[in-house]
């Protein structure tokens, strides 16, 4: 059996993006791994055609095709479920992996026994041109403490123990942010976890990135998956549930507040550009309004004030 299973879900990325990233799998310096690959998108005939022919080049690749589209948490669940490897490893389908990230990641979870272990990155745009953006690094202790306020462990950099991913059973369902509510169930848990400063994967940030309807929906996710970590902490008692959930978000996640968190990104956005090019002036008129009015924002510039 292999060591590592790289788990991956495809749906409709751009087809060079995905050959770049399963080949930046194929040609790591450590090769005892299977790589999982799910399609979530049956209509997608051009990404069947791209992973069957990767299927037949390569032994190492599994590949399962959804009859419908049951979206990531759930994808990820069923390449899982048939997994041999001892640890997972995760991977998007339009991200790259730098050559030696499995044998660095695996070198690290299995000399500290960690349950995860995550790690740095670098940020490309969509023509694969590194940015100048940094992420934060943690130690072991601040990492943990910081998870129950924010989401700091960037998915795709991940690789976990099989037997805890299993022990959890998996990721749940939900439509964003099933990685947050499985790092949080970790934490309860007194899981163990690691942050590489090693930048071992490019992420592939896109004009159309999660932004308006979807990026709120995101927020108030996050939010919910949060507050059910904090009442565990308190009650000793898990009360996920669907039902419950979608009833949050179809009374917090309306037309006016779409709407309006839509106009505010915009602005804050404008304003941040405004900052960067030293035009303080015209930035801070666009950001204070917002600001004022918007927690998340808020709370967004603070943060963003911190790192300068």
């Amino acid at each position: 059996m292999p060591m590592i299973s790289v788990l991956m879900s495809v749906y409709n990325e751009d087809e060079m993006d995905l050959r770049t990233s399963i080949d930046s799998i194929l040609q790591q310096t450590y090769n005892d791994f299977e790589f999982i690959i799910v399609n979530d998108n049956p209509n997608n005939s051009s990404i069947i055609k791209l992973i069957s022919y990767y299927q037949k080049k390569d032994h190492r690749i599994k590949v399962i095709l959804n009859e419908e589209n049951i979206g990531l948490a759930e994808s990820l669940n069923k390449a899982a479920n048939i997994a041999e490897g001892s640890y997972f490893l995760r991977m998007d389908a339009d991200d790259i992996s730098v050559r030696d990230r499995i044998e660095k990641q695996l070198k690290i979870i299995q000399q500290g026994n960690y349950d995860l272990v995550c790690s740095n990155f670098y940020f490309i745009n969509e023509g694969g041109k590194v940015l100048e953006k940094e992420t934060k690094v943690f130690n072991n202790k601040d990492l943990v403490k910081m998870l129950p306020k924010e989401n700091v462990i960037h998915h795709p950099t991940v690789i976990m123990k099989a037997s805890t991913f299993s022990e959890l059973k998996g990721y749940r369902n939900f439509p964003c942010a099933q990685d947050y509510d499985l790092w949080l169930r970790m934490v309860r848990q007194k899981c163990t976890f690691h942050m590489m400063p090693d930048k071992l994967l490019h992420y592939r940030i896109r004009s159309n990135s999660i932004t308006g309807k979807n990026k709120l929906k995101q927020i108030h996710t996050m939010k919910y998956i949060k507050e059910i970590f904090l009442k565990y902490q308190e009650t000793g008692i898990d009360e996920y549930d669907y039902d419950t959930y979608a009833q949050y978000i179809e009374k917090v996640h309306n037309k006016r507040t779409v709407k309006d968190f839509n106009c505010y990104y915009v602005l804050y956005q404008e304003g941040l550009n405004d900052l960067k090019n030293k035009r303080v002036t015209k930035g801070l008129k666009k950001l204070v309004p917002i600001i004022i009015k918007s927690k998340y924002f808020r709370n967004r510039f603070i943060q963003k004030v911190k790192s300068f």
